[in-house]
């Protein structure tokens, strides 16, 4: 990748409405609604990179059934290995095959390769590890 990316502070909101908190979790909402389209970003790998955090959120709501961050944290073994069963993947590759599936359903790599004028297959080559480094934070923040 190109520059480093970090998304330091979406994982401390994350955190944060994990252990309970009201106006981080205000935050996180705001930040995700900005994700979403990622207007703000720095590079192209920024860019997509905060797309994958929208969505990796938007699917472990999906994937759990919940919204509910600190109840979702708060799910024993057992819960997530019925999830994992009855889903046929664990948690991160759950959220990385969303990831990288809505990244080709929207042909994201071209686009955002477009806009940051890039050789497109930077972002291809790098789309998988980008992927499992945004579902790899989230897992890490609610386990």
């Amino acid at each position: 990748m190109s520059a480093p990316i970090e998304f330091n502070e979406f994982y401390r909101l994350l955190t944060a409405v994990r252990d309970g908190g009201k106006e981080e979790k205000k935050e996180l909402e705001w930040i995700l609604a900005e994700y979403e389209h990622a207007k703000d970003s720095k590079s192209s790998f920024d860019e997509l990179g905060q797309i994958f955090c929208h969505i990796g959120v938007m699917e472990l709501f999906e994937y759990t059934g919940s919204d509910n961050i600190r109840y979702i944290s708060s799910l024993n073994l057992s819960v997530w290995e019925y999830l994992k069963i009855r889903i046929g993947k664990n948690l991160d590759e759950y959220l990385e095959q969303k990831m990288i599936t809505h990244s080709k359903e929207h042909g994201l790599t071209e686009k955002i390769s477009n806009k940051w004028k890039i050789d497109a297959t930077e972002l291809e080559m790098n789309l998988n590890d980008l992927a499992k480094y945004v579902a790899e934070g989230i897992v890490n923040v609610i386990s």
